[in-house]
């Protein structure tokens, strides 16, 4: 009796197999192993990469081969390989480590109109095919009837062979199925795939100024597998050391932007980001900003629309105001100063106060920061702003309230993604910089790495990583985990998070951790980064 098997597929990569094709000195998280069928489900296939691994865009593809068993003469002439496509239910929302309060945003066709849980539903794909119908006739093997969902081949030498074409979202995933089809055949045993699943595979050139930390880069992939995104870190060059990339918090930018262009020898080339591990960003204070003021204060708004906004005074003359912290009922709330107003008559000084952001319904872009920012709230001491809305209780802080105002201090950035500048447009371009010899990271005195250093710079790299995407910081939403205990990685420490009515949520402060919200999840999977300019992915 025949019977069909599927004896290779080239373009599957299994997670944990050694990659021969990847550089020498250099790792990849999958490799082709021939034979291989994605039996386990885990099987990958990457976005944007022929059948050899290289990059080439909008192709994402596999060659199929499968073996007819049982005596040649047994084939009825006209016997053909009958293939068929399927898209299964993508499991990542049913996993009891997912919060089921994310699983609507993370698999919709899985529920009902009112975002109630019915069950494991496919034909949830997202992405395009760069070919219709997604097959694709194999030199010496004959394509015929082919459907989406269906084609045949000719059989050559007990053998044959078809190329699918698979769509263009991370996420989005197939199973193939093989049969022998002929007039008169005895049913025979055919064969198919698992789960094979999109993901994109990048390049991450690693630099590490000589008396920088290592970072744990190792142990990034467990928080962006959720996103179907595989980076393989090149192995590290170590460079000169650089105690500090700018002069100023003002210069910072524009320096950190061009050091990482004369660093990031892969600059431009498809499939290439960029991480370096430096020292510091700028030379900074050594303590908290000095006490300006303390004690009783009122809280007032002004303007109009958009420009609504909150402020407070203060007696005397402070120019380099630039922190106020609230504090009452056991609470306390620190907002920068965004204008120093000094007034007289008598001396005193408004203190404009520059609110908290938050981007609840960002979405996959082009990764311009501009598309990034699109959907904002505003969160002041006693307001909420959307657009030109002005709703209450924001903080819910007092109108009188107690207050210390402080001058410049010790605060500055642990990380950054350098931005491109296209025209007037900015764009996020794979380029991440953590400063390993930040005060919260580093000991100056012992000269090592403050305790816990590897879980607390791990949430920066993910954060800083993500922005690569195009995604947005502050979110104001709880990692995808279950329960719920930690909020999502793009968030600030400092700030709190809201609910389903985007009110915030009291307490929350303190809480990031170091893995995504659903929505970070779903949008990051969404987005086709050979779109974006910034990148330069010609």
């Amino acid at each position: 009796m025949s019977a069909v098997r599927i004896v290779d597929i080239k373009g599957l990569y299994q997670p944990g197999f050694p990659d021969r094709a990847a550089p020498p000195g250099e790792t990849r998280a999958a490799g082709y192993n021939p034979g291989y069928t994605s039996l386990d489900n885990r099987g990958r296939v990457y976005i944007n990469r022929d059948l050899d691994g290289r990059w080439a865009r909008n192709t994402q593809l596999i060659e199929i081969t499968v073996e007819v068993t049982g005596p040649e003469r047994d084939l009825p002439e006209g016997a053909r390989i009958r293939w068929s496509a399927r898209d299964p239910d993508d499991p990542f929302n049913e996993l009891p480590e997912v919060h089921p309060g994310w699983s609507p945003t993370l698999d919709e066709n899985d529920h009902d109109v009112a975002g109630n849980y019915v069950e494991p539903a496919g034909d949830d794909n997202e992405g395009t095919q760069g070919r219709r119908p997604g097959w694709e006739e194999v030199e010496g093997f004959a394509l015929l009837d082919a459907t989406e969902t269906s084609a045949s081949t000719a059989i050559e030498g007990m053998r044959s062979k078809v190329r699918r074409h698979m769509t263009d979202i991370a996420g989005d995933n197939l199973i193939v199925r093989a049969e022998l089809e002929a007039d008169g055949l005895e049913e025979a045993p055919g064969d198919e795939t698992g789960i094979m699943t999109l993901w994109r595979r990048i390049d991450v050139e690693h630099i590490r100024m000589e008396s920088a930390p290592p970072l744990p880069i190792e142990r990034v992939p467990k928080h962006l597998d959720p996103v179907f995104t595989q980076l393989d870190f090149t192995e590290e060059r170590v460079i000169q050391d650089r105690q500090h990339l700018a002069l100023d918090a003002g210069t910072l930018g524009e320096a950190a932007s061009r050091f990482v262009s004369e660093a990031f020898s892969h600059a431009g080339e498809p499939g290439w980001f960029c991480l370096i591990a430096a020292l510091e960003p700028h030379p900074v204070p050594q303590a908290r900003g000095a006490l300006l003021f303390t004690g009783m204060v009122t809280i007032r708004d002004a303007g109009e629309g958009a420009r609504r906004r909150e402020y407070v005074e203060i007696p005397g003359e402070h120019p380099d105001a630039s922190h106020i912290t609230f504090r009452w009922g056991g609470d306390a709330m620190s907002f920068s100063v965004s204008i120093v107003t000094l007034l007289s008559d008598p001396p005193r000084t408004r203190l404009w106060i520059d609110p908290h952001d938050i981007q609840s319904e960002f979405t996959a872009g082009d990764g311009s920061v501009a598309h990034a920012y699109r959907h904002r709230l505003f969160f002041f001491p006693r307001a909420r702003r959307r657009d030109a809305a002005w709703e209450p209780p924001g903080y819910g802080i007092p109108t009188r309230v107690e207050a210390d105002v402080r001058g410049p201090g010790a605060a500055y950035a642990a990380g950054m993604s350098p931005t491109i500048d296209i025209g007037p447009a900015r764009y996020f371009a794979g380029r991440t910089i953590l400063f390993t010899h930040h005060q919260a990271w580093w000991d100056p005195e012992l000269g090592q790495p403050r305790p816990g250093y590897e879980e607390r710079t791990l949430h920066t790299l993910v954060h800083e990583l993500t922005h690569a995407f195009g995604m947005p910081h502050k979110c104001g939403f709880f990692d995808y985990r279950a329960p719920r205990r930690t909020t999502c990685c793009m968030n600030y420490r400092t700030h709190w998070m809201i609910d389903a009515d985007e009110q915030l949520i009291p307490g929350t402060a303190g809480r990031v951790g170091s893995d995504l919200c659903g929505r970070h999840v779903k949008e990051t999977r969404r987005v086709r980064l050979e779109d974006n300019r910034g990148l330069r992915w010609r």
